[in-house]
C-alpha cells in the first residue's frame, strides 16, 4: 500500500467550481476580452466544445468545398501579372469563383439526392405495360395537393383568335394577347387581373419587359410599351410590322425581327436604337433566345437557322435544320445544359436537337404526328412540343440515346397550339390556342432551387424596387454578348513566342510595315519613309545630326508641307522619260532609287493600258461591232 502511495506522487490541490446559482454566477457566463486583434470569447459555449462532436457527414472536410479539401488556387495565368495589386485582385476573384462554383456543386447535389426527392416525376411501371402518356389531368389533379391542382385551368376565350403567352421572369406574372387584339396581364397565382385592353388591330407577339410593369406588344405596323394599368407609354416607330419579340433582362435591349427580315435590337433603359441588322433571308418563322448567352436564335422559311448578336452584321452560325420552314426553336435553360442545346421543329414534321459545341449535326431527331409549331424547355430539361390536335412534352430529350418516348401529354380536338411556355419555378405549362389559355401540370418540370437576387418567386414591392434599381446598374453592355460564354472572365493563355513556322505563314496583308519592308528586300538597303539611304550610314551620328538640322524651326514651314503635298501626285513626264531610258537591273529601285522607281512602274502601267485599248479595237473590228474609219478623218480616230 505505502508502495503505491508513493508511486502516485503528491496530492494536487483540486480546483475550485465556479458557482451557476448566486452572486458568482454572473461571472461565470462572461465573454473574455482577447484583446483587439482577437475575438471573443463565451467560457460557457467553449466549455462544451472539447466533449461534442459534430456528425461526420456534415463536417466541412468532408465537401468540396471545405477546408479539408485541396486548398483553392488561382490559375497559373494570373502569377504572369505584372502589377502587384492587380495580380492579388485578380486571384481573390477567381478563387472566389471556384469556391462558389464548388458550394453551389454541392447544394445541388443534396437537393437531387434521393433523400430529397430528387426531381420528381410521374414513374411507371413499364413491365406491366404502363405508359406516362397515358395519365391524363384530372387524374393528376386528384392526387396533387389543393395549391398545385388549382394551377389546373381552362381560360375559354371564343371568337378572339389565338392566342400568344409569356411568363415573368420568376413566373408570377403572365400576359396574353390575342391575334384579334385581346391583350391582358394577370397576376394568375392569385387570380388577380392588372390590365385588360382591346386594341381592335392584330397582335403577333407580347412580351414582359424587365418587370411586370412594364410589357411590349408587337401590333400590326409597330411596337408599343405599355404599363401595368394598360396605359401606352412608347411607340417604337422604327420597330415597323414585327412578328417576333425577345427581350435580353442583363441587357436591357428589346430585340424585334418582321417581315422586311431586319433584326433590330432597342435598349429601353435609354431608348436608343442600338442597331439594325438584314438577315438576307426574308420573313422569319420562329424566333427564341439563348438565356446563357443572350444569342438570339431566328428560324427562316428556307428551312436554315441562324444566330445573331448586336456585336456582328453576320449570323454567328448559319445551318440547314430543316427540309421546310422552321417552325419553332427552343433553348434548354436548366443548369445542366447551360444553354448548349437547342431544339428546332419544322414544317415537315421532325423536331431535332442540336449541340451548340457542334453544329454539324443533329443530336438526334424525331417524327411527331401533330405538325409541330412551338416548343418550349422547362427550367428542368422538359420539352414541350405543342402543335395540331395536342401537346406532347419528352422527359430528358438530351440524354436519350435514341427516340424519346411522350412523357405527358394534352389533347386538344380541333385546336392546335400557337404557343407553349413552362411557368418559372413551378410545374406548370401554359398553353395559348384559338380558344384561349389553358393550363397544364407537368410534375417534375420546373427549377426548385431558385436564386431571389435573380428571380425571387415571393418578390414584394419593396424587393422589385431594389432589384430594378440594381439591375440597371449592372447593365452589362451589349458588346460582351458573344457565343462562347467561357471567354468573358479568364485570363487569356500565355502562348509564348511566335515561331518561325507560325511567323512565315501568316500572309503578307497582316504583316507590319518592317517585316513588309524586310519580305521585299528594302530593309536590308536602309529604305525608310520612301527615301533611299545608305544602309549601315543611315544610323551614324551625321545622319543623325543631319535628320535633327531638318526638322529645326524654319526648315519645315507650313507652307513648304503644303505644297509638298500638292508635289506629291505631280508626275513629270521629262522624269517618266528619263525612267524609260535608265538601263534594266534586277532590283531597279537600287539603281536610281525609289521615287524614280515609282515613275518608272506608272509609265509602264499607262504603256500596258494603252496596249491593251488598242488590242481591244482591233477585237471589235474583226468581230463587226465597230466599224473602222478609212477616210480622211481616220487620223482622228
Amino acid at each position: 500500500m505505502d508502495a503505491l502511495l508513493a508511486s502516485a506522487g503528491p496530492m494536487r490541490q483540486t480546483k475550485r467550481k465556479r458557482p451557476t446559482h448566486g452572486k458568482g454566477a454572473a461571472s461565470a457566463h462572461k465573454t473574455v476580452d482577447r484583446g483587439p486583434d482577437k475575438e471573443a470569447v463565451d467560457p460557457s459555449l467553449n466549455s462544451i466544445l472539447t466533449t461534442t462532436r459534430i456528425p461526420g457527414s456534415f463536417q466541412a472536410k468532408n465537401l468540396a468545398s471545405g477546408s479539408g479539401a485541396t486548398p483553392l488556387r488561382p490559375d497559373a495565368a494570373v502569377g504572369k501579372i505584372a502589377d502587384k495589386k492587380l495580380r492579388a485582385k485578380v486571384a481573390r476573384r477567381d478563387v472566389a469563383t471556384k469556391r462558389a462554383t464548388a458550394e453551389r456543386f454541392d447544394v445541388n447535389e443534396w437537393l437531387n439526392a434521393p433523400m430529397s426527392g430528387g426531381q420528381g416525376g410521374i414513374e411507371a411501371d413499364e413491365e406491366a405495360g404502363e405508359r406516362t402518356w397515358r395519365v391524363g389531368q384530372d387524374e393528376i389533379v386528384a392526387e396533387v395537393g389543393s395549391a398545385a391542382a388549382s394551377k389546373r385551368f381552362d381560360l375559354k376565350l371564343d371568337d378572339m383568335g389565338d392566342y400568344k403567352i409569356d411568363y415573368t421572369r420568376n413566373g408570377r406574372h403572365l400576359a396574353i394577347a390575342s391575334s384579334k387584339g385581346h391583350v391582358a396581364t394577370f397576376d394568375w397565382q392569385a387570380g388577380k387581373l392588372l390590365s385588360e385592353i382591346q386594341l381592335r388591330e392584330a397582335v403577333r407577339d407580347v412580351k414582359f419587359l424587365h418587370s411586370e410593369n412594364f410589357y411590349a406588344v408587337a401590333q400590326k405596323r409597330y411596337v408599343f410599351i405599355y404599363d401595368h394599368n394598360g396605359v401606352e407609354l412608347h411607340k417604337l416607330k422604327n420597330h415597323i410590322d414585327p412578328t417576333h419579340m425577345e427581350f435580353l433582362p442583363y441587357h436591357y435591349l428589346l430585340a424585334t425581327v418582321g417581315h422586311a427580315g431586319h433584326l433590330k435590337y432597342h435598349d429601353t433603359s435609354t431608348g436608343v436604337m442600338l442597331t439594325q441588322t438584314a438577315t438576307h433571308l426574308g420573313s422569319p418563322s420562329s424566333m427564341a433566345q439563348n438565356p446563357h448567352s443572350a444569342i438570339v436564335h431566328l428560324g427562316h422559311a428556307n428551312g436554315t437557322m441562324t444566330l445573331w448578336s448586336p456585336n456582328l452584321t453576320t449570323p454567328h452560325v448559319k445551318l440547314l435544320a430543316h427540309r421546310g420552314p422552321v417552325a419553332g426553336i427552343a433553348v434548354d435553360p436548366s443548369e445542366g445544359s447551360a444553354g448548349r442545346y437547342c431544339a428546332t421543329a419544322g414544317m415537315d414534321g421532325t423536331v431535332k436537337i442540336w449541340d451548340g459545341r457542334m453544329w454539324g449535326k443533329e443530336v438526334r431527331s424525331w417524327t411527331v404526328r401533330n405538325s409541330p409549331s412551338t416548343l418550349s424547355y422547362s427550367g428542368r430539361g422538359i420539352l414541350a412540343v405543342g402543335g395540331r390536335s395536342g401537346i406532347t412534352t419528352y422527359r430528358e430529350p438530351n440524354k436519350s440515346s435514341k427516340t424519346p418516348a411522350p412523357y405527358l401529354t394534352l389533347p386538344l380536338p380541333g385546336l392546335a397550339a400557337r404557343s407553349v411556355k413552362f411557368c418559372p419555378f413551378d410545374d406548370v405549362l401554359g398553353v395559348g390556342h384559338g380558344r384561349g389559355i389553358s393550363s397544364m401540370l407537368v410534375p417534375g418540370s420546373g427549377e426548385a432551387n431558385f436564386d431571389s437576387g435573380e428571380a425571387d418567386v415571393y418578390e414584394s414591392y419593396s424587393r422589385r424596387r431594389e432589384r430594378e434599381v440594381r439591375s440597371v446598374m449592372d447593365k452589362i453592355p451589349s458588346s460582351l454578348i458573344t457565343l462562347d460564354t467561357d471567354y468573358l472572365g479568364h485570363i487569356a493563355p500565355d502562348k509564348g513566342g511566335e515561331t518561325h513556322a507560325e511567323r512565315e505563314g501568316r500572309s503578307f496583308r497582316k504583316l507590319n510595315r518592317l517585316e513588309r519592308l524586310q519580305v521585299n528586300g528594302q530593309q536590308e538597303e536602309g529604305i525608310v519613309g520612301g527615301l533611299e539611304s545608305d544602309g549601315e550610314d543611315a544610323d551614324t551620328p551625321a545622319a543623325r545630326e543631319e535628320k535633327k538640322k531638318r526638322k529645326m524651326r524654319g526648315k519645315g514651314t507650313g507652307m513648304k508641307r503644303f505644297l509638298a503635298k500638292k508635289k506629291k501626285n505631280v508626275i513629270d513626264p521629262s522624269l517618266v522619260s528619263f525612267c524609260l531610258q535608265q538601263p534594266p537591273s534586277p532590283r531597279p529601285e537600287h539603281s536610281f532609287g525609289l521615287l524614280t522607281y515609282r515613275f518608272l512602274q506608272i509609265a509602264v502601267r499607262e504603256k500596258v493600258e494603252a496596249q491593251q485599248r488598242a488590242d481591244e479595237m482591233e477585237r471589235k473590228v474583226a468581230r463587226g461591232e465597230v466599224v473602222k474609219e478609212t477616210g480622211a478623218l481616220a487620223r482622228f480616230g
